[in-house]
Protein backbone atom coordinates (compact mmCIF):
# COMPACT_ATOMS: atom_id res chain seq x y z
CA UNK A 1 0.00 0.00 0.00
CA UNK A 2 1.40 3.34 -1.01
CA UNK A 3 1.68 6.11 1.57
CA UNK A 4 -0.77 8.97 1.25
CA UNK A 5 0.55 12.53 0.94
CA UNK A 6 -0.93 15.47 2.81
CA UNK A 7 -2.68 16.72 -0.34
CA UNK A 8 -4.28 13.34 -0.96
CA UNK A 9 -5.58 13.19 2.59
CA UNK A 10 -7.06 16.67 2.31
CA UNK A 11 -8.79 15.97 -0.99
CA UNK A 12 -10.35 12.71 0.16
CA UNK A 13 -11.40 13.81 3.63
CA UNK A 14 -12.97 17.04 2.35
CA UNK A 15 -15.19 15.13 -0.07
CA UNK A 16 -15.89 11.86 1.70
CA UNK A 17 -15.80 12.14 5.46
CA UNK A 18 -16.21 15.75 6.49
CA UNK A 19 -19.61 15.20 8.14
CA UNK A 20 -18.95 11.95 10.04
CA UNK A 21 -21.25 11.53 13.07
CA UNK A 22 -21.28 14.92 14.85
CA UNK A 23 -18.08 16.31 13.32
CA UNK A 24 -18.23 19.58 11.39
CA UNK A 25 -16.96 19.62 7.80
CA UNK A 26 -13.20 19.93 7.44
CA UNK A 27 -11.49 22.60 5.40
CA UNK A 28 -7.84 22.41 4.40
CA UNK A 29 -6.65 24.26 7.50
CA UNK A 30 -8.54 21.85 9.77
CA UNK A 31 -7.08 18.82 8.01
CA UNK A 32 -3.57 20.28 8.31
CA UNK A 33 -4.08 21.01 12.00
CA UNK A 34 -5.34 17.49 12.69
CA UNK A 35 -2.43 15.94 10.79
CA UNK A 36 0.02 18.02 12.85
CA UNK A 37 -1.72 16.87 16.04
CA UNK A 38 -1.70 13.22 14.98
CA UNK A 39 2.01 13.41 14.16
CA UNK A 40 2.75 15.04 17.53
CA UNK A 41 0.69 12.39 19.33
CA UNK A 42 2.54 9.51 17.66
CA UNK A 43 -0.41 8.34 15.55
CA UNK A 44 0.97 9.43 12.17
CA UNK A 45 4.49 9.57 10.84
CA UNK A 46 5.38 12.33 8.35
CA UNK A 47 8.41 11.71 6.16
CA UNK A 48 9.61 15.23 5.42
CA UNK A 49 11.90 14.02 2.63
CA UNK A 50 9.04 12.52 0.60
CA UNK A 51 6.09 14.35 2.25
CA UNK A 52 4.50 10.92 2.75
CA UNK A 53 2.19 10.27 5.71
CA UNK A 54 1.45 6.89 7.28
CA UNK A 55 0.24 5.53 10.59
CA UNK A 56 2.96 4.56 13.04
CA UNK A 57 3.68 0.96 13.96
CA UNK A 58 2.80 1.72 17.60
CA UNK A 59 -0.66 3.01 16.71
CA UNK A 60 -1.27 0.14 14.29
CA UNK A 61 -0.61 -2.32 17.12
CA UNK A 62 -3.23 -0.48 19.19
CA UNK A 63 -5.74 -0.26 16.35
CA UNK A 64 -5.32 -3.93 15.49
CA UNK A 65 -6.99 -4.86 18.80
CA UNK A 66 -10.11 -2.89 17.86
CA UNK A 67 -10.12 -4.10 14.27
CA UNK A 68 -10.06 -7.69 15.51
CA UNK A 69 -13.09 -6.93 17.68
CA UNK A 70 -15.26 -4.87 15.33
CA UNK A 71 -14.52 -5.81 11.72
CA UNK A 72 -16.53 -9.04 11.88
CA UNK A 73 -19.43 -7.85 14.05
CA UNK A 74 -22.89 -8.53 12.69
CA UNK A 75 -25.02 -5.47 11.95
CA UNK A 76 -27.01 -5.62 15.18
CA UNK A 77 -23.93 -5.73 17.41
CA UNK A 78 -22.19 -3.06 15.32
CA UNK A 79 -25.12 -0.65 15.58
CA UNK A 80 -25.40 -1.26 19.32
CA UNK A 81 -21.70 -0.49 19.73
CA UNK A 82 -22.05 2.72 17.72
CA UNK A 83 -25.04 3.77 19.84
CA UNK A 84 -23.04 3.22 23.02
CA UNK A 85 -19.94 5.03 21.75
CA UNK A 86 -21.80 8.12 20.54
CA UNK A 87 -24.58 8.20 23.14
CA UNK A 88 -27.32 7.66 20.57
CA UNK A 89 -30.79 6.73 21.87
CA UNK A 90 -30.97 3.28 20.26
CA UNK A 91 -29.33 0.80 17.92
CA UNK A 92 -31.96 1.76 15.36
CA UNK A 93 -30.87 5.41 15.54
CA UNK A 94 -27.26 4.28 15.16
CA UNK A 95 -28.19 2.20 12.12
CA UNK A 96 -29.78 5.24 10.48
CA UNK A 97 -26.71 7.36 11.19
CA UNK A 98 -24.34 4.65 9.93
CA UNK A 99 -26.33 4.27 6.70
CA UNK A 100 -26.68 8.02 6.19
CA UNK A 101 -22.98 8.73 6.60
CA UNK A 102 -21.63 5.40 5.30
CA UNK A 103 -19.57 4.88 8.46
CA UNK A 104 -17.43 1.78 8.05
CA UNK A 105 -16.40 -0.66 10.76
CA UNK A 106 -12.78 0.29 10.06
CA UNK A 107 -13.51 3.96 10.77
CA UNK A 108 -15.39 3.06 13.94
CA UNK A 109 -12.54 0.86 15.19
CA UNK A 110 -10.10 3.66 14.36
CA UNK A 111 -12.21 6.14 16.34
CA UNK A 112 -12.18 3.84 19.38
CA UNK A 113 -8.42 3.32 19.10
CA UNK A 114 -7.89 7.09 18.97
CA UNK A 115 -10.22 7.60 21.93
CA UNK A 116 -8.10 5.20 23.98
CA UNK A 117 -4.82 6.70 22.75
CA UNK A 118 -5.56 10.45 23.00
CA UNK A 119 -6.71 12.61 25.90
CA UNK A 120 -8.38 16.01 25.86
CA UNK A 121 -10.18 15.85 22.50
CA UNK A 122 -13.91 16.02 21.88
CA UNK A 123 -16.06 13.59 19.92
CA UNK A 124 -16.10 15.81 16.85
CA UNK A 125 -12.33 16.20 16.79
CA UNK A 126 -11.75 12.48 17.32
CA UNK A 127 -14.24 11.62 14.59
CA UNK A 128 -12.48 13.90 12.13
CA UNK A 129 -9.11 12.48 13.10
CA UNK A 130 -10.43 8.94 12.71
CA UNK A 131 -11.57 9.76 9.18
CA UNK A 132 -8.09 11.04 8.32
CA UNK A 133 -6.31 8.07 9.88
CA UNK A 134 -8.60 5.59 8.10
CA UNK A 135 -7.79 7.27 4.78
CA UNK A 136 -4.04 7.37 5.39
CA UNK A 137 -3.50 3.78 6.49
CA UNK A 138 -0.29 2.12 7.64
CA UNK A 139 3.11 2.20 6.03
CA UNK A 140 3.82 -0.61 3.62
CA UNK A 141 5.49 -3.66 5.20
CA UNK A 142 7.82 -3.96 2.21
CA UNK A 143 11.42 -2.99 3.10
CA UNK A 144 12.55 0.35 1.70
CA UNK A 145 15.46 -1.35 -0.06
CA UNK A 146 13.06 -3.18 -2.42
CA UNK A 147 10.95 -2.03 -5.34
CA UNK A 148 7.32 -2.46 -4.29
CA UNK A 149 4.93 -4.42 -6.49
CA UNK A 150 1.22 -5.14 -6.33
CA UNK A 151 -1.22 -7.50 -8.01
CA UNK A 152 -1.19 -5.33 -11.09
CA UNK A 153 2.58 -5.04 -11.51
CA UNK A 154 4.20 -8.29 -10.34
CA UNK A 155 3.44 -10.31 -13.53
CA UNK A 156 5.27 -7.74 -15.67
CA UNK A 157 8.19 -7.67 -13.23
CA UNK A 158 8.79 -11.42 -13.38
CA UNK A 159 8.26 -11.43 -17.16
CA UNK A 160 10.80 -8.65 -17.73
CA UNK A 161 13.62 -10.43 -15.86
CA UNK A 162 14.99 -13.85 -16.73
CA UNK A 163 15.68 -14.39 -13.00
CA UNK A 164 13.48 -12.67 -10.44
CA UNK A 165 12.76 -13.00 -6.75
CA UNK A 166 9.53 -11.59 -5.29
CA UNK A 167 9.25 -11.39 -1.51
CA UNK A 168 5.95 -11.14 0.38
CA UNK A 169 5.60 -9.33 3.71
CA UNK A 170 2.94 -8.67 6.33
CA UNK A 171 2.37 -6.09 9.04
CA UNK A 172 2.56 -7.10 12.70
CA UNK A 173 4.67 -10.09 11.70
CA UNK A 174 7.68 -10.81 13.91
CA UNK A 175 9.36 -13.19 11.42
CA UNK A 176 8.95 -10.51 8.73
CA UNK A 177 10.53 -7.90 10.98
CA UNK A 178 13.42 -10.23 11.72
CA UNK A 179 14.04 -10.85 8.01
CA UNK A 180 13.81 -7.13 7.25
CA UNK A 181 16.61 -6.53 9.74
CA UNK A 182 18.79 -8.73 7.51
CA UNK A 183 17.60 -7.41 4.14
CA UNK A 184 21.02 -6.12 3.08
CA UNK A 185 22.61 -9.48 3.86
CA UNK A 186 19.80 -11.28 2.04
CA UNK A 187 20.26 -9.20 -1.11
CA UNK A 188 24.02 -9.73 -1.01
CA UNK A 189 23.55 -13.50 -0.71
CA UNK A 190 21.56 -13.81 -3.93
CA UNK A 191 23.36 -14.51 -7.21
CA UNK A 192 24.42 -11.52 -9.28
CA UNK A 193 21.86 -10.36 -11.81
CA UNK A 194 18.78 -11.56 -9.93
CA UNK A 195 16.08 -8.87 -9.82
CA UNK A 196 14.44 -8.57 -6.38
CA UNK A 197 11.20 -6.86 -5.37
CA UNK A 198 8.61 -7.08 -2.60
CA UNK A 199 4.89 -6.80 -2.08
CA UNK A 200 2.34 -6.57 0.72
CA UNK A 201 0.97 -10.10 0.91
CA UNK A 202 -2.29 -9.00 2.54
CA UNK A 203 -3.00 -6.59 -0.32
CA UNK A 204 -2.01 -8.98 -3.10
CA UNK A 205 -4.34 -12.00 -2.96
CA UNK A 206 -3.83 -12.87 -6.64
CA UNK A 207 -0.07 -13.17 -6.21
CA UNK A 208 -0.52 -15.34 -3.12
CA UNK A 209 -3.13 -17.55 -4.75
CA UNK A 210 -1.29 -18.05 -8.04
CA UNK A 211 2.04 -18.79 -6.34
CA UNK A 212 0.77 -20.84 -3.37
CA UNK A 213 1.97 -18.32 -0.82
CA UNK A 214 -0.06 -18.80 2.36
CA UNK A 215 2.19 -17.26 5.00
CA UNK A 216 4.65 -14.43 5.48
CA UNK A 217 7.43 -13.77 5.01
CA UNK A 218 7.68 -15.58 1.70
CA UNK A 219 10.26 -15.71 -1.08
CA UNK A 220 9.20 -16.74 -4.59
CA UNK A 221 11.86 -17.61 -7.18
CA UNK A 222 10.96 -17.05 -10.86
CA UNK A 223 12.80 -17.80 -14.10
CA UNK A 224 11.60 -16.53 -17.48
CA UNK A 225 8.29 -15.57 -15.89
CA UNK A 226 7.60 -19.00 -14.39
CA UNK A 227 7.56 -19.86 -10.70
CA UNK A 228 10.34 -22.26 -9.72
CA UNK A 229 9.66 -22.41 -5.99
CA UNK A 230 8.10 -20.42 -3.17
CA UNK A 231 9.31 -20.78 0.41
CA UNK A 232 7.55 -19.35 3.44
CA UNK A 233 8.68 -18.48 6.94
CA UNK A 234 11.77 -16.69 8.15
CA UNK A 235 14.88 -17.80 6.29
CA UNK A 236 18.48 -16.74 6.91
CA UNK A 237 20.38 -15.03 4.10
CA UNK A 238 22.90 -17.87 3.72
CA UNK A 239 20.42 -20.70 3.08
CA UNK A 240 18.29 -18.48 0.84
CA UNK A 241 21.33 -17.59 -1.24
CA UNK A 242 22.30 -21.25 -1.50
CA UNK A 243 18.79 -22.22 -2.62
CA UNK A 244 18.79 -19.44 -5.21
CA UNK A 245 22.12 -20.67 -6.57
CA UNK A 246 20.72 -24.20 -6.86
CA UNK A 247 17.56 -23.04 -8.64
CA UNK A 248 19.33 -20.70 -11.04
CA UNK A 249 22.39 -22.86 -11.60
CA UNK A 250 24.74 -20.20 -10.26
CA UNK A 251 27.98 -20.85 -8.44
Amino acid sequence: MEDQTDDTVEDRTDDAVGDRVDAPAMDEATVDAHIDTLVAEGVLDHDEATDAVATTDDFEHRRHVYLDTYLDLDDAAFHESVADAFDLPSAEAAAERVDELAVSREEFATYLALSAHLDGYGVGELTQMAAIVAEVGPKSPVPDALEELDDGSWPAFVAEHDRAVVTAWKRRCEPCDAMKDEIDELLAALPDGVAVAGLDGESCPEFCRENEVNAAPAVAFFADGDLLEAVTGRRSPGPLGERAAELYGAD
